[in-house]
């Protein structure tokens, strides 16, 4: 299993659009993906509800795992998109 943690930056956090493109990334690999945000049950990074329900706001930390054959390439991308300003990134 890979995990890293990343940083929200985004001003906005992690509201619907941010999250339509955070499922998409995680839908491109067979890895699965969750993303947990501290005392919280872990997020399915498939699906947009349980992405959505994390209500990440800028500054807060998410533990992100991955368990699959691409699991390392999934962390790096992800954690890259995570960690950015959405708007500016294309997924």
């Amino acid at each position: 299993m890979e995990k890293r943690t990343v940083t929200i930056k985004h001003r906005f956090g992690i509201h619907a659009r941010p999250a339509a493109k955070i499922v998409a990334l995680c839908n491109s690999f067979a890895s699965d993906i969750e993303i947990v945000k501290e005392g919280e049950e872990p997020a399915n990074g498939k699906n947009i509800l349980d992405v959505m329900m994390l209500a990440a706001a800028p500054g807060v930390d998410l533990e992100l795992r991955a368990r699959g054959e691409d699991a390392e390439t999934a962390m790096r991308q992800l954690a890259e998109l995570m960690e950015s300003d959405f708007d500016s990134n294309e997924v």
